[in-house]
């Protein structure tokens, strides 16, 4: 089992050093990993876990919790925005985590930690992960296979709220309104049907088929629409946009355009 203080604290955060540090054991078996972080940093941007290590529960008596159920990866995300500074964009917070990569093991890990995320009710942290997902991933067409996968994760342990539902209804939309491009087959309701035992989920990717067939092609939505945060809350990627026929002319190959900078005065 490994041990770690991940990541090191900051110079803007040395305060920090005059409080409790507390061990989370993340995992099982020979793969569970051991964090120490000081509990300072729960109390602006992770309530759960400090009310978790409050004197009124065992975890702030022992300075202790396991979290056998838990991804280490997305556990070693979380620990690494936790320490980072407010001061950071989402694009500097995360870089080191998530890389700019578009490779099926980095969008993998993105979705364990939009789950961690969703399950701890960290919101900024899963609207990070959401605005770094649609600026660096969302171009790529997820071979089927792949999307099967991580939306049948997603609808297992994702609440109803969690907007990552949201997006993944909103590509399969696009699938099935889309002939099939280099590699892929156009999947149908049929494909959806087998592995989603989900109803209100199915009804939101019909819904959006609706939706988007009657839009032009160079409709583009806030990314806001995939976040958590209220709609007048400010947020650092409220000029970023989605765009929302991202697999034009039945060619997974084709870039989708660049759409004009905008920033909303919130």
């Amino acid at each position: 089992m490994d041990k770690a203080l991940l990541p090191p604290m900051e110079s803007a955060f040395t305060d920090a050093a005059t409080s409790g540090v507390v061990e989370i054991t993340v995992g099982q078996g020979d793969g569970c990993k051991t964090f120490r972080i000081n509990k300072l940093y729960f109390q602006e941007k992770a309530p759960i876990f400090d009310r978790m290590f409050s004197a009124n529960f065992k975890e702030g008596i022992i300075g202790s919790a396991t979290l056998p159920e838990d991804s280490c990866e997305a556990f070693a995300a979380f620990a690494k925005w936790l320490h980072s500074s407010k001061s950071k964009s989402s694009d500097k917070m995360l870089y080191p985590i998530f890389l700019y990569q578009t490779t099926s093991e980095i969008r993998w890990q993105m979705v364990e930690t939009i789950v961690f995320a969703d399950k701890y009710c960290l919101d900024r942290f899963s609207d990070a992960v959401m605005s770094w997902w649609i600026k660096y991933q969302a171009k790529v067409r997820l071979p089927l296979e792949e999307l099967k996968k991580i939306t049948s994760y997603i609808i297992a342990n994702c609440s109803n709220l969690c907007k990552s539902r949201d997006f993944f209804a909103h590509l399969w939309a696009i699938e099935m309104l889309q002939g099939p491009g280099k590699d892929h087959r156009q999947p149908s309701g049929d494909d959806l049907d087998a592995f989603v035992e989900d109803i209100n989920f199915s009804k939101k990717v019909f819904k959006k088929m609706s939706f988007l067939a009657f839009q032009k092609r160079d409709k583009w939505q806030p990314v806001c629409n995939y976040h958590r945060h209220s709609r007048f809350a400010s947020c650092d990627d409220s000029g970023v946009e989605l765009y929302m026929f991202p697999f034009i002319q039945m060619n997974a190959e084709t870039p989708a355009p660049k759409p004009k900078k905008k920033r909303r005065l919130i």
